[in-house]
């Protein structure tokens, strides 16, 4: 390899600026570590079975213990009490109506 220009000095980088190169390394491991992590993370979140609904998750403090009619359509849930009618989503856990009767 030839010189182009003989008299010009070679770049010698001060203490300080390896330092701050180093810093910047430690940094962008730290960023692709943080990356991969959250890959990991999305990908097992979305592997991880989700827990069954217990009695106690999901209580609806139904007033009257006389249930007329239970309809199950798909993921909604119609009950019928002497008292109430509830419309729940049962996937999201959620009641949509709650209308009393009289």
């Amino acid at each position: 390899m030839t010189d182009d220009n003989p008299s010009a000095e070679k770049y010698v980088p001060t203490a300080a600026q390896k330092r701050l190169l180093r810093l910047v390394y430690i940094m962008g491991l730290v960023i692709v570590l943080l990356f991969l992590g959250l890959i990991f993370g999305l990908v097992w979140k979305s592997m991880k079975a989700k827990p069954p609904v217990t009695a106690e998750d999901f209580s609806l403090n139904l007033n009257s213990p006389d249930i007329r009619l239970i309809d199950l359509d798909g993921n909604t849930l119609a009950i019928t009490t002497a008292n109430e009618l509830l419309v729940v989503d049962v996937v999201k856990k959620k009641v949509l109506l709650r209308e009393t009767l009289r």
